[in-house]
């Protein structure tokens, strides 16, 4: 490998939110603990990433700044070259990030009152961007068997043809559980959405991040002539620069897309976030190659731990995210006390509370860290069951 991602970097004093919010967020942790938790990365990011925001340094001033041209044909190339996928220059809309653009969705296409659909369990904020705008959650339970996740898809079919269900949220990779969905299953789920009127929003944040042999699809890919949805795309998770707050809207309505771009939704591209996505889609491919097969290496890692020293457990290896979804149920033990025992070991990981229905007794583990802190989280958190 050209790429150390086995390097130890000392987050502390960034204000890095992994790093340093833990024990204001859970009263378990000790100060010293292993954050395997919120979706951020401990690995440097790419040089062809900080080389492009140097360079922009160098002009100096950093104003207020559009989300240009060249970023744009950059996103494309990206699209083009990873999925296939050839929207047009026209549709992107630049958003703040995508926690962002799905409150704005809310806000923005549906009504008070109105009802809106996603798979559980779920990405948090789907459910706040929902109910903190005074409209109502649908959960359609997805179905577990020994750890393979699968839709329900008469359970969606229902909730989705009831006339007060104007939106679905689609999220592929899927987070928590790390589902890849097939052509048939976006296929499936488009179909029901449209042929109700339901408009989609999709988070497909994670899609460069799926395992070997397994590729995205974007779910506008297999619908060209709809206008009903927006994708929502950025490179944050995959190149490790969440923190500049920079994602892409794919909006094909163009009504829909001149009136959110005139509103103060998206708030404003900066120099250097434009910079980082020119720097990570032109020139660090390679990086995010080597970054997967790092990844791979972890999973198989932790397959093997759970499997020798947490029987009980299960798990399987997800087909995208760097995330590891595990159900602990099998060890009879509440939710609070699988928290209390395993925050107590000093490592802290985000359980089943968090991601809205269907999730009792899991916990998610970002293994997004260098192997030799992966392992010893993953020891402390073996120690806590094992006793």
């Amino acid at each position: 490998m050209i790429y150390n991602f086995d390097e130890l970097i000392d987050r502390s004093g960034t204000d890095s939110i992994k790093q340093e919010a833990g024990t204001r967020r859970n009263a378990y942790l000790p100060k010293d603990h292993i954050p395997l938790w919120v979706a951020d990365m401990d690995f440097a990011c790419a040089p062809g990433i900080l080389g492009a925001m140097r360079n922009r340094l160098d002009h100096k001033i950093l104003g207020y700044t559009d989300l240009g041209v060249e970023t744009k044909k950059s996103v494309l190339r990206w699209m083009n070259r990873r999925y296939n996928w050839n929207p047009s220059e026209e549709e992107i809309v630049f958003s703040a990030g995508i926690v962002a653009a799905l409150y704005a969705a809310v806000d923005r296409l549906t009504d008070p009152g109105d009802e809106v659909c996603f798979l559980t369990p779920a990405y948090h904020p789907f459910d706040q961007a929902v109910c903190s705008q005074d409209r109502v959650p649908l959960y359609s339970r997805m179905i577990n068997q020994n750890g393979n996740w699968t839709i329900d898809f008469d359970d969606l079919a229902e909730k989705l043809s009831r006339s007060s269900c104007k939106m679905f949220f689609h999220c592929d990779p899927q987070n928590p559980t790390g589902r890849v969905f097939t052509e048939e299953e976006l296929k499936r789920i488009g179909t029901l959405c449209f042929s109700n009127n339901v408009f989609i929003v999709s988070d497909e944040i994670h899609a460069d991040l799926t395992r070997a042999g397994i590729t995205h699809i974007p779910i506008a890919k297999l619908f060209p002539e709809e206008k009903r949805i927006i994708t929502c795309t950025s490179p944050s998770k995959s190149f490790n620069i969440a923190g500049n707050n920079h994602a892409h809207l794919f909006i094909p309505n163009a009504d829909l897309r001149h009136k959110w771009a005139r509103s103060f939704y998206n708030g404003h591209a900066s120099p250097l976030s434009n910079a980082a996505v020119i720097g990570a889609y032109d020139e660090s491919e390679d990086w995010l190659e080597e970054l997967r097969v790092y990844l791979d290496e972890s999973f198989h890692m932790v397959q093997a731990i759970l499997k020798t020293r947490l029987p009980k457990a299960v798990f399987q290896i997800p087909e995208g995210t760097y995330l590891a979804w595990v159900d602990l149920s099998g060890y009879g033990l509440s939710e609070e006390e699988l928290k209390k025992r395993i925050s107590s070991e000093g490592v802290f990981v985000q359980f089943g509370e968090d991601f809205v229905d269907n999730a009792t007794c899991f916990m998610r583990i970002n293994l997004a860290s260098p192997q030799s802190v992966l392992r010893e989280g993953m020891d402390r958190i073996c120690r806590a069951l094992e006793s």
